[in-house]
């Protein structure tokens, strides 16, 4: 397998060419269908057609003053501030994106902004903002340096943005300005189409930004420029590799940060494959649930900010990335007729939170005669059978404590089964039966969030110092778990009004070498503010098992052994249950980010025990500070353990797996 690492400012990128089965023969050439030419020919000669249309040019002209008058506020003034700065001058190194050139992002990103407002308006300083923005772009000498020119990133938002200027200003820019973006469309095209059919990363982000920017490229010329066809057709074979492997519950391997990066470009050309070639790609199980992925993930609204709004696990940061998700959750309630998910776009504007890379798309994808649907009616138990992600809830009012269990294959169940090598997992933890956990308004136990991929990072176990398969490295080493074929599962996640249920395996998430013979975890979620982990340990012989549980703050020892701390608004209690022959320890590990640069410190609680046989409990329990969090106590009876608290009774069987509660 050929890899390429690159540490990037603000997205850690990688770039993964692998093979779709045990070795990648050289495929035909794709070739658009007769049906999909016919389809596509109906559009020869007309400007505006990708997006817009004259027709929908009118309809979002009144829309503005109207319907969407509070989505156009966001796109003005995103425009206004890109024709007050100009574009920015070519630099071949930036602070931190290295031979990425991630800046020129944000030069793709403007280009349909400025144009849209341009249409709408008929403002010439936005028709002149945008010349000299798409000038720059063409003026660029690279797109990405060395190998990466015109390859990635930086070419697949430009291209993108490019094409759809040329599109919607063919009437209105002068000769000279359309001539000289068209024939960067041609060359940045052809270099891009070079490269792709070997691309074999069909569940990374990479290929879904590059591949659309060409497709918009060759819909945007194909009447001029009949080889641009070709990558039309190139990057609908790539949806179809994505598609086949995508699984049916809509979660995302890459966490919810790069969700929302990847989705805006599947999207993007989903919805001009449909509109130019009539291929539908929508008509999967994937689409319908995704965003409900968004927005189970999503933490109680009431502690939402720019900072602060979404479950990191994977590589993900806490915040919101310029990538939606306000509009692309719009484009999904539209086309499932999903009040949810307009209802979830809604309260992340409320709130002040707005995707700021393609502000235009809510124009295009709003349809105001959905009416937003809270969540009220939803389960607050979801587990993702696919990725094996469970989130649990106390309830939707915003204020709710919030569970999330992770212990699934690092690229899901079906894609596991289908690839021999890795086919874009890069951004995955090694993180089986890792858990976090939110209550009372802020993170009680955490995440690592985007780091260098160690188990040490996470809330589960470590075997003589080793972690599980994949890590070690600043991205997961997916062929390792391929390789064995490492599936770690969720066993159960059942939701009760009282308590929830959680039930992991994380055995083969660990090399055979360990010794491991099943590592299974529970979590009981006696809601609103107790969750106790019970770990069920076996090895071929005795070893040091390490136990690690990561608070969000720094935790002091009381009297009576258990962990404590008070935070800006919860007290936390984190209490080991089963000390005898555990040695409990604190500290703060050394933490790696980007390129290898040290970073924070992570404060750890370790639970060790040289055994080849060990059940372990721990009590973690919240309160409103300066509340006392409730205390858990345990009655053990061979095979029962029976765990009290604050008039509740939780009876574990640990030979079934089953648990009652009882007052």
């Amino acid at each position: 397998m050929m890899k390429k690492l690159i540490w990037r400012g603000g997205l850690l990128l990688i770039a993964v060419n692998v093979a779709w089965g045990a070795a990648h023969q050289p495929e035909p050439t794709p070739q658009l269908s007769a049906t999909e030419l016919a389809a596509l020919e109906k559009f020869s000669g007309v400007h505006p057609r990708l997006f817009l249309t004259a027709q929908k040019r009118e309809d979002l002209r009144t829309a503005i003053k109207t319907t969407h008058a509070n989505l156009w506020v966001y796109l003005k003034e995103y425009a206004d501030s890109a024709v007050r700065h100009g574009p920015p001058k070519y630099r071949a190194e930036d602070e931190g994106s290295g031979d990425e050139q991630l800046w020129q992002r944000e030069v793709g990103n403007a280009l349909p902004s400025l144009a849209l407002t341009w249409e709408l308006t008929g403002d010439k300083k936005y028709l002149d903002a945008v010349r000299a923005w798409a000038l720059a772009s063409c003026s660029y000498p690279t797109w990405g340096l060395g190998k990466r020119d015109g390859h990635d990133l930086a070419a697949g938002h430009q291209l993108f943005g490019l094409a759809l200027v040329y599109d919607w200003c063919y009437a209105d820019l002068d000769a000279e300005t359309c001539r000289t973006i068209r024939t960067t469309l041609e060359r940045r095209g052809a270099a891009m189409a070079a490269v792709t059919p070997a691309r074999q990363n069909f569940l990374q982000n990479h290929l879904w930004v590059a591949a659309c920017g060409l497709a918009a490229a060759g819909l945007a010329l194909h009447d001029e420029f009949p080889a641009a066809r070709g990558w039309v057709a190139m990057t609908l074979d790539k949806w179809r590799h994505t598609h086949t492997a995508l699984g049916p519950d809509g979660a995302s391997h890459e966490g919810a940060g790069y969700w929302s990066y990847g989705v805006e470009y599947l999207l993007k050309f989903m919805w001009l494959a449909r509109e130019q070639l009539g291929v539908n790609f929508y008509d999967h199980p994937w689409w319908r649930n995704t965003s409900d992925y968004r927005l189970y993930l999503a933490l109680p609204r009431q502690a939402w900010s720019q900072q602060n709004m979404v479950v990191d696990i994977a590589d993900c940061t806490r915040g919101s990335w310029s990538y939606g998700p306000d509009y692309l959750l719009r484009a999904l309630a539209n086309e499932y007729r999903n009040g949810h998910a307009q209802w979830l776009a809604a309260e992340l504007n409320a709130s002040g939170i707005h995707g700021s890379a393609a502000p235009w798309l809510n124009l295009i994808w709003f349809d105001p005669t959905l009416p937003p649907r809270p969540p009220n009616d939803l389960p607050t138990l979801r587990h993702f059978t696919d990725m094996d992600i469970v989130s649990a809830r106390t309830d939707w009012s915003g204020d709710a404590a919030l569970v999330v269990f992770k212990c699934g294959p690092f690229i899901g169940h079906k894609a596991m089964q289908l690839f021999a090598r890795d086919p874009g997992g890069g951004h995955v933890h090694p993180d089986a039966n890792h858990f976090v956990v939110f209550g009372n308004g802020e993170w009680l136990l955490r995440d690592d969030g985007y780091r260098t991929k160690q188990t040490s990072q996470h809330n589960t176990l470590l075997i003589d110092g080793h972690g599980q398969i994949g890590e070690g490295e600043p991205w997961f080493q997916g062929g390792q778990a391929l390789a064995v074929k490492a599936r770690p599962r969720i066993l159960g996640a059942d939701a009760t009004p009282a308590f929830d249920h959680l039930m992991g395996d994380a055995t083969e998430a660990y090399a055979r070498a360990n010794g491991l013979k099943h590592f299974v975890r529970h979590l009981f979620f006696l809601k609103p503010n107790v969750l106790i982990v019970a770990d069920d340990i076996a090895l071929d012989s005795a070893r040091l098992l390490e136990l690690r549980f990561h608070p969000e703050n720094k935790t002091t020892r009381a009297a009576d052994g258990a962990f404590g701390c008070v935070g800006k608004n919860a007290a936390l209690r984190i209490e080991p249950l089963t000390p005898g022959g555990v040695e409990v320890t604190t500290g703060e590990d050394a933490m790696f980010g980007e390129r290898g640069k040290s970073a924070p410190a992570m404060f750890s609680i370790r639970l060790r025990n040289n055994t080849a046989a060990w059940r372990n409990a721990v009590a973690i329990s919240w309160s409103a500070a300066p509340a006392q969090p409730a205390k858990v106590q345990l009655k053990q009876q061979d095979d029962h353990w029976i765990f009290s608290c604050a008039g509740q009774t939780l009876t574990l069987d640990w030979a079934t797996g089953i648990a009652h509660l009882s007052k």
